[in-house]
């Protein structure tokens, strides 16, 4: 049976292992994120601890601002799927 649930089971579905889509807007901000941290560095080298840290924690909030959401998405669907399966 390959059904979602046995997929989620069984760890072949796990949507946080897909990397993000490499549309030309991502593409376009990461290459602004890597220049500016670059140009950061070249003219504040002794801040880069400093960066980096600040860099890090970004990087989790922004998991947890994404976990948080994937979770608020799945909540939704459940409720539309009760909502689909109990209207008459």
């Amino acid at each position: 049976m390959d059904t979602i649930i046995s997929k989620l089971y069984y760890g072949e579905l796990c949507p946080s292992e897909k990397p993000a889509p490499q549309t030309k807007r991502c593409i376009e901000n990461r290459t602004i994120i890597c220049d500016t941290e670059a140009k950061m560095i070249e003219q504040f080298p002794k801040c880069k601890e400093l960066l980096d840290t600040y860099s890090d924690a970004l990087h989790v909030e922004a998991q947890l601002e994404c976990e948080a959401d994937f979770a608020r998405g799945f909540r939704l669907g459940a409720l539309l799927m009760l909502d689909v399966m109990t209207t008459e």
